[in-house]
């Protein structure tokens, strides 16, 4: 979606450790920032004043932020606070513009197809009920402006999200999102997740840094202490799954027994909303922030720039920023898939990340790193029947026997009753997958009139 919100959950996730809410080395904060107000006492009235008081505040935290971001403002970016109910007729408008019930349901039958969704979800009410109860703020890169949504008791919490807010602000000002994001000829799926780790791990870091500067008192000095303090930070939560995420928000939401409702819900559904969505969204701001921060280490801020100028091309660049992206970026290979006779539902990438998401869902070995490329299609045939066919490619023989091999396991966990017809082969580093249809001719001809380059 082309809007950029933030997850309240990344915010969440440090109230415990060193950082924005805490002195370095103290024995903690005095006040948890996540405790809400008494929710005896709590108003509509009283949330808005408390966001209104925020956002009176951001012309303060914009020059603060601007400094340690290196980049200057164009221009205040305007601010606006939003209800829930508000945001939520928000996401519903902008969904009916994105996701329109025929490709919402499209996408849904084909994601189920090939096994990116477990059971059947209503794709365009997923997305708005992960958004719905995610975010905390988000930018609007239409309207140039940003918006409150969830209202924290705390004014450091308040002002460090709308530094991740001005972030989006300062990028859209400095680079363009909406072409950054929405490029034409458009992006595949796994290359727009690759940009939106840039987007959101760009402003996580300096969403970070800012609250880190302001414990401190140091806009000038923070930076080199405040990057040491976050790295082992921000690395444990880019190793967390989404299992971890979820445990720990349940745990920290039963600590806090006047937490606002709408958090409250936000901190408790990470589990039940479908992994093929909140993976990407939760990546992209702790995963992102991890590669950002290997790019600052690179050559600094101009060196951040540069990943908008030059944007990356895949989720595996920034899973794997050391190797994949820097010193040489590892470019993936460019698959064109044979024509499949019937009605297109989809044809994409996956990337890396679905891939991973794919093989944790089904409970088998993970076997997307070594990824090389690959494109899928998902078509239904004029009796009904859906067919998919899937070209991947792997960096070694060795990756592509692995992939193959847990890609098999998944077949077993998917279909227990072995009812499935799926044909697999592998041509070196080369694996194809032809799933709905075992016709060993067609998979040959599908085969010889794809190309891999």
């Amino acid at each position: 979606m082309r809007r950029v919100a933030l997850v309240a959950l990344c915010a969440l996730a440090c109230r415990k450790t060193q950082g924005p809410t805490q002195q370095p080395g103290s024995a903690g904060a005095t006040k948890d920032p996540w405790q809400m107000a008494d929710a005896a006492k709590e108003t509509a009235q009283s949330r808005r004043a408390r966001a209104e008081a925020a956002l009176a505040r951001v012309s303060d935290v914009q020059p603060k932020l601007a400094k340690l971001r290196g980049l200057q403002f164009d221009h205040p970016v305007p601010t606006a606070y939003q209800t829930t109910d508000e945001f939520r007729a928000f996401l519903r408008k902008e969904l009916a513009k994105e996701l329109p019930p025929e490709r919402s349901a499209k996408l849904s039958t084909a994601f189920l197809h090939i096994g990116l969704l477990a059971k059947p979800v209503d794709i365009a009410k997923a997305y708005e009920q992960t958004m719905a109860t995610q975010a905390a703020a988000y930018y609007d890169p239409d309207a140039k402006k940003f918006f409150v949504v969830v209202v924290p008791d705390n004014d450091l919490v308040l002002d460090t999200i709308s530094a991740h807010e001005l972030t989006h602000g300062l990028q859209d000002q400095r680079f363009d999102l909406k072409k950054y994001m929405s490029p034409k000829p458009p992006l595949d799926d796994d290359a727009s997740y690759a940009r939106q780790f840039v987007v959101e791990g760009d402003a996580t870091l300096a969403m970070f840094l800012y609250g880190v500067a302001e414990a401190t008192k140091s806009v000038d000095a923070v930076k080199p202490m405040a990057l040491n303090v976050l790295r082992e930070q921000i690395k444990r939560f880019a190793d967390m799954d989404i299992a971890g995420y979820d445990k720990m928000m349940k745990e920290q939401a039963s600590e806090m027994p006047s937490l606002d409702a709408d958090l409250k819900q936000s901190m408790e559904s990470v589990g039940q909303l479908p992994p093929v969505i909140i993976t990407p969204l939760l990546a992209s701001y702790m995963k992102g922030a991890a590669a950002v921060l290997v790019a600052y280490d690179y050559g600094g801020w101009p060196a951040v720039d540069a990943l908008f100028r030059e944007p990356p091309e895949s989720t595996e660049q920034l899973l794997h920023p050391t190797t994949k992206l820097y010193p040489k970026r590892e470019k993936p290979r460019r698959i064109t898939l044979a024509k499949v006779e019937g009605d297109e539902l989809t044809t994409n990438t996956m990337g890396e990340l679905l891939w991973s998401v794919y093989f944790k869902l089904w409970g088998v070995t993970d076997a997307s790193e070594g990824w090389g490329g690959d494109r899928y299609t998902v078509v239904k045939r004029k009796n009904g029947t859906l067919v998919a066919f899937l070209a991947t490619a792997w960096d070694s023989e060795k990756d592509a026997k692995e992939f193959l091999a847990s890609y098999e396991a998944s077949i077993a966990k998917r279909f227990p009753a072995h009812d499935r017809k799926i044909a697999t082969r592998r041509t070196g580093t080369n694996v194809y997958i032809l799933d709905g249809d075992d016709d060993a001719k067609l998979f040959g001809q599908l085969i010889a009139q794809t190309k891999i380059l």
